[in-house]
C-alpha cells in the first residue's frame, strides 16, 4: 500500500487531475457542479497528505527532508492541508484557503527530475546567473535612471504611465520588452504641441533601441553564452584530443617512411 501511494505514475496522475479540476473551477459556468469538483479536490488533498506520510515512513525524516524535492513537497502539503477544514466548518471567507490549495499544482515541478541531464542544465543556469549578475544590475540601473528621468519629464502629461517612479519603471520596462513600445509614445504625442511631438517620438525611439534592442539582447547573449559554455569547453577538449591523435598518426606515418 505504501509503495502504491508513493508510485511516481500515480502521483503524476493525481497532479494532472488536480490541475484539470483547478482549471475547471476558474469558470463560473461550473458553479452548479462545484461540490462535485470540491469533493474530488478534497480526496486529492488527503491523497497527497498520505503520500507524504508514506514517504516519511519508508525513508525516515532525515533521509526524506534531505531531498530538495521532498522539502518542496512538504511545504506544499502543509500549506494546503488546512483547506480540509472546509469539509467540517463553513467559513465566511475561505478565499485564502482556496489560493493555498492551488499551490498543489507546483508539485508538478517534482517531475522535472526526470528530465535528461537536468543537473547539467541547472548547473548551467546557476553559472549563467553568476556570470550575468553585474549585467543584470547594470541593466536594472539603466532602467531606473531612464524611468526617473521620464517620470519627471512626462509625469503631468501621462500620469497613467509615468505618474510616479514605480509606475514609470514598469512602463519603461514594458517598452524595453517591446510591449507597448508605440502605444505609450502615441498617447503622449497626442497630448503635446506639434513642435514637441517629434522630440517625444525621437526620445522613445532612443529608449526602445538602447534598452529593448541592444540592452536586452546583450543580457540575453551573455546569459545564453555562459549557460552553454560548459558544452563548448567539452567540445574544445574533444577537438584538442582529436588533433593530438591525428598528430600521432601523422608522426607514425612519417617514421615508417
Amino acid at each position: 500500500m505504501l509503495k502504491f501511494l508513493v508510485n511516481d505514475k500515480v502521483v503524476l496522475i493525481a497532479i494532472l487531475l488536480n490541475i484539470v479540476i483547478l482549471f475547471a473551477l476558474s469558470f463560473d459556468e461550473v458553479n452548479a457542479y462545484f461540490h462535485y469538483f470540491e469533493y474530488v479536490d478534497n480526496v486529492l488533498t488527503i491523497y497527497f497528505l498520505l503520500e507524504m506520510l508514506a514517504k516519511l515512513k519508508l525513508l525516515g525524516w532525515r533521509t526524506y527532508i534531505r531531498s530538495g524535492w521532498n522539502q518542496l513537497d512538504f511545504v506544499i502539503v502543509v500549506l494546503t492541508v488546512p483547506s480540509l477544514l472546509l469539509i467540517f466548518f463553513e467559513l465566511p471567507d475561505f478565499s485564502l484557503l482556496l489560493v493555498l490549495r492551488a499551490l498543489r499544482v507546483v508539485k508538478f515541478f517534482r517531475f522535472l527530475k526526470f528530465v535528461p541531464n537536468l543537473d547539467e542544465l541547472m548547473n548551467g543556469v546557476g553559472r549563467a546567473l553568476k556570470a550575468s549578475v553585474f549585467v543584470f544590475i547594470a541593466f536594472f540601473l539603466y532602467n531606473l535612471i531612464i524611468s526617473l528621468f521620464t517620470c519627471y519629464l512626462f509625469k503631468n502629461i501621462a500620469p497613467e504611465h509615468f505618474g510616479n517612479a514605480l509606475l514609470s519603471t514598469y512602463s519603461i520596462f514594458k517598452m524595453f520588452t517591446l510591449e507597448g513600445w508605440y502605444e505609450i509614445p502615441e498617447v503622449i504625442a497626442h497630448r503635446v504641441s506639434p513642435e514637441l511631438e517629434f522630440f517625444v517620438k525621437f526620445y522613445f525611439i532612443f529608449i526602445v533601441i538602447t534598452g529593448g534592442v541592444f540592452g536586452l539582447s546583450i543580457v540575453n547573449a551573455i546569459f545564453v553564452d555562459e549557460m552553454v559554455s560548459d558544452n563548448n569547453d567539452e567540445l574544445e577538449r574533444r577537438i584538442t584530443h582529436l588533433e593530438e591523435k591525428i598528430d600521432q598518426v601523422i608522426e607514425m606515418l612519417k617514421n615508417k617512411n
